[in-house]
């Protein structure tokens, strides 16, 4: 397996939440599916105030496995939700606690988050618009709804309108990021690679919100104060006019104080130009290129992988 994490079950129809069981129970075996977590079903309600069938469907076929389910809402202000952001969200806290309550009333204590995407339309085109500040806006109140109710929150990720990986898609993904992050939201699903509205994904933006996610995991770490981490000896060592560069108080943390890029370029433009002058696209393209070169795919036995084979030619 790729992840000792539970995988997502998205089911745009009933079916695939069947399928997604019956092959989790290949996989990881019956007992075990029904004793833990391993795949999260992913349930959208139908804004205004309402679930498909398909949908209703899925959520009782994980809710029957005591499977996690992420019950979120993508109301959008103007059009399919109330123009107001608050009311956006007394209406989609209608509709996902209804879901919510479900899922209770078919499996007591089965695990539900607490989930939105909600976002405003843009008034001239009537798009989705999932970089504009009111997503960030909605982002920290549905967190703090969740909060209220108890549940785990989903929402937010770095999550842009820009159909390229540019200075829009930077400062757009950037902000939803940060935003998702302060709000203490719990399960973030759209982290890395996602353009225009969600229609569309890349592999150079996959690894730029990649390096996105290290700088905001390192504010998330903040200072530490202690009394090694304020120096007061080294500070009265090296004195006035010294240099701190050869302190083994340096030394022994130059590769854990500060974040380390992977991509972000910090060489000075004469550097720059005599390597090429690459932007942040052509060095994300290159080290995704580089990960897959030397990526392994995980062992899985012949016996259960013959079984999911079988079950998927039986079931296409």
């Amino acid at each position: 397996m790729h992840s000792d994490k539970p995988f997502i079950g998205s089911s745009e129809r009933a079916v695939g939440a069947y399928h997604t069981m019956e092959m989790a129970s290949i996989l990881f075996g019956e007992d075990r599916v029904k004793e833990q977590p391993v795949t999260i079903g992913l349930i959208n309600s139908f804004s205004p105030l309402g679930y498909s069938g398909e949908m209703l469907q899925a959520l009782m076929e994980y809710a029957r496995w005591r499977q996690p389910v992420i019950i979120a809402a993508l109301a959008m202000a103007g059009s399919t939700g109330p123009i107001t952001l608050a009311g956006v969200l007394a209406m989609q806290t209608a509709e996902l606690l209804a879901g919510i309550a479900l899922t209770q009333l078919i499996s007591p204590g089965a695990p539900a988050i607490f989930g939105s995407t909600s976002t405003n339309i843009d008034m001239r085109s009537g798009a989705l618009a999932i970089g504009a500040p009111e997503l960030s806006l909605m982002i920290a109140a549905h967190a703090q709804l969740a909060r209220h109710y108890g549940l785990p929150s989903r929402s937010g990720g770095a999550l842009t309108d820009a159909s390229y990986p540019d200075a829009q898609a930077g400062f757009e993904s950037m902000l939803a990021l940060l935003t998702t992050i302060n709000s203490g939201v719990d399960f973030v699903l759209h982290a890395g690679g996602i353009l225009s509205s969600y229609l569309a994904f890349s592999y150079e933006k996959f690894v730029l919100d990649d390096e996105m996610c290290g700088m905001v995991r390192r504010l998330q770490r903040g200072i530490e104060v202690t009394p090694e981490t304020l120096a007061y000896d080294v500070i009265t060592q090296v004195g006035s006019g010294g240099n701190y560069l050869a302190e083994m108080h340096t030394v022994k943390r130059c590769r854990t104080e500060f974040w380390q890029p992977a991509i972000c370029d910090r060489s000075g433009v004469e550097a720059w130009m005599a390597g090429g002058r690459q932007d942040a696209v052509a060095r994300a393209r290159q080290r995704w290129q580089k990960l897959l070169e030397e990526h392994e795919d995980p062992s899985l036995d012949e016996a259960t992988a013959r079984q999911l084979q079988e079950f998927v030619e039986e079931n296409k």
